[in-house]
């Protein structure tokens, strides 16, 4: 049997042909004969060369175990829609795929000689039978990690594919000077534009892949009949990177295109960090980092984690017949447990929770991007400001009513008296005004609470609310007054009624990248260096703000909670938790509206104050 494993100098010439795939009627369906459940056993997938255009696609499929099984390749793809499903024919008999893996299998099937040995999640596992699907499931690392190679197929081929591919090839052969000048020659503007579409095609939003690639001894990218390694496209973006001035300048109408070019296709999966070297990540950071990562399941936002995870071991057997509530509340539950702390009911969002869920369990489903129109959660990224609501606390707590209950110990620390207006925007922003006018509101609600709001401290109090503490500096700085005279500026000319103010910002960027996104294209001339400056300041607040709203409590206390947090509900430091949350009294229990940033209270000052006696420790039951 020929090696299973392909070389890039031979996939790279290979060609696949288009092929003819009726249906047949007339030959039987394939059944799949149950694994033995006492041992590692697996399927596989033996796929026959070609016969020619006129024939349906031929392969066997066959028992083997883990540790015992012979080389085999593991494919990487995305299932796609149930629309054109296709055949082919296992022991004489058909079974029906859809049409983007019949397209792989097309493309990486032998021409000649030896079949070539698969694994593929869709035709070696029997989706139909749920116990099995969770055994098989559970089992997908070491597949993966055992195989000799991953086969990458990230769809049908492009007009500007093969642009875009040889230009990755020969730039992946360059040294840093020969790569500068290749990107700066003015007709490779066109080959960068078409890495851009590859790296946005949807298998690199595909939450599976991320466990699949990442355990890989190698990999290899198909896309139609070109091909490429993955350790060469991933190495392109360094390139990128070094030169991350110039595209941004060449690209100065399109800066989404650099974010892209540098931070997306293989980068966007971030897999230098779950090396099978290195130490797990925590399951929730992994949860936090790709939550904007696409399933056609629900369920699999987790399980998919589960595997490159510190839980990996403990997390429990993976199960697919119980719910998506039951998998998110036990998700929950676990990090909760495992970690002593109760961070992860911060994640919580507010507009697309499923009404089964309990208030304080996040809904992996949805994706998680303030431009996309969701609010970020405060602190609990690792790329974001680590706070200490609870200082080093760990978590009194207690599941109760099957689990779905967390009754939690904390302390409150005031009632919301009044909440300013609701800033809120889906998708891209195309203007800041709506922030500004927001920004305005909240400035008015926040002087009217003070004696003196001209005074530094009350404008670097309100600086810091307004940007959730990210706006860091010292009161003699001056930072937090610049950002606030370039708001204040944008807001009088918004009142003079500048057009200046509109910005074009791409959809599923990074926080600290959506700050570049400054010019409207039709009119770019016209905006001067400091009106950009003044914008990115704008477009940096709208950031934070988004989905939330302005407060003042009746001790005077302010910050930013959620959008729908409104007067009355309770500011409560819950021990074990980073950040304060606000809570709902409803009937003798509590609802979780959200985390909050709460000015003076995101760094101990609850636990100091119960130390001092000045406040008191209490239960809250949150449904």
């Amino acid at each position: 049997m020929a090696s299973s494993s392909l070389l890039p100098s031979e996939i790279a010439d290979m060609r696949a042909q288009p092929g003819q795939n009726s249906f047949n009627n007339f030959l039987p369906r394939y059944e799949y004969s149950p694994l033995d459940p006492s041992t590692q056993s697996i399927r596989l997938l033996r796929l026959f060369p070609s016969k020619g255009d006129d024939y349906l696609m031929e392969c066997d499929i066959f028992h083997t175990t883990l540790d015992q099984a012979p080389p085999y390749i593991a494919l990487s793809y995305t299932w796609g829609d149930h629309s054109g499903l296709k055949q082919i024919l296992v022991r004489d008999k058909v079974a029906p795929v859809k049409s983007n893996l019949w397209h792989a299998l097309q493309r990486i099937r032998p021409r000649s000689g030896e079949p070539l040995i698969l694994w593929v999640d869709a035709i070696c596992i029997n989706q139909t039978d749920v116990a099995e699907r969770s055994v098989q499931t559970s089992r997908m690392r070491t597949i993966y990690q055992n195989a000799e190679s991953v086969a990458v197929w990230v769809g049908l081929g492009g007009s500007d594919t093969k642009l875009a591919l040889h230009f990755a090839r020969r730039l992946d052969l360059c040294n840093k000077e020969e790569a500068s000048r290749l990107i700066r020659d003015p007709d490779k503007k066109s080959a960068l534009v078409a890495l851009v579409t590859l790296f946005r095609r949807q298998y690199w939003w595909r939450i599976w892949v991320i466990q699949e690639v990442s355990v890989a001894k190698k990999a290899v990218v198909y896309c139609g009949i070109e091909a490429i390694t993955w350790s060469q496209l991933d190495r392109i973006c360094d390139i990128f990177k070094e030169e991350e001035e110039f595209l941004l300048d060449l690209f100065y109408k399109r800066p989404s295109f650099v974010r892209t070019l540098i931070y997306g296709g293989p980068r966007g999966l971030q897999l230098s960090r779950y090396s099978p070297h290195l130490q797990a990540p925590p399951l929730l950071e992994l949860l936090l980092t790709h939550k904007s990562k696409k399933s056609t399941d629900p369920k699999d936002k987790v399980i998919a984690l589960v595997g490159i995870s510190q839980s990996r071991e403990s997390f429990g057997p993976i199960d697919y017949s119980q719910s998506v509530q039951q998998i998110y509340t036990h998700t929950a539950r676990h990090i909760i447990t495992s970690s002593q702390k109760l961070d992860v009911i911060c994640v919580k969002q507010n507009d697309y929770v499923r009404e089964s869920l309990p208030t304080w369990v996040p809904d992996w489903a949805r994706p998680l991007s303030t431009l996309g129109g969701i609010r970020l959660p405060l602190g609990l990224h690792h790329r974001e400001p680590k706070f200490t609501a609870a200082g080093d606390s760990i978590a009194e707590y207690e599941f109760l009513k099957d689990g779905y209950i967390l009754q939690a110990v904390g302390f409150k620390v005031d009632i919301i008296s009044t909440v300013g207006m609701i800033y809120k925007h889906k998708g891209a922003a195309t203007s800041v005004e709506p922030a500004l006018h927001v920004f305005h509101d909240w400035w008015n609600l926040f002087a009217a609470s003070l004696s003196h709001p001209q005074s530094v401290s009350a404008q670097a109090t309100f600086a810091r609310s307004i940007s959730c503490g990210h706006w860091a500096f010292e009161e003699e700085d001056g930072t937090y007054e610049e950002k606030l005279r370039s708001i204040f500026n944008l807001s009088e000319a918004l009142l003079a009624g500048d057009d200046v103010l509109r910005i074009d910002t791409p959809p599923h960027t990074s926080l600290a990248s959506s700050v570049v996104s400054l010019v409207d294209e039709s009119d770019d001339d016209q905006i001067d260096v400091g009106d950009k400056e003044q914008i990115a300041v704008a477009i940096q607040a709208s950031t934070f703000m988004n989905r939330r709203r302005f407060f003042v409590s009746s001790d005077g206390v302010v910050g930013l909670a959620p959008w729908d947090a409104t007067e009355g509900d309770m500011i409560v430091v819950l021990l074990g938790c980073r950040q304060p949350v606000i809570l709902r009294e409803i009937n003798g229990y509590y609802k979780l509206i959200g985390e909050a940033y709460v000015d003076g209270y995101m760094d101990g000052k609850a636990l100091q104050a119960a130390d001092d006696g000045r406040l008191l420790k209490e239960i809250f039951e949150i449904h």
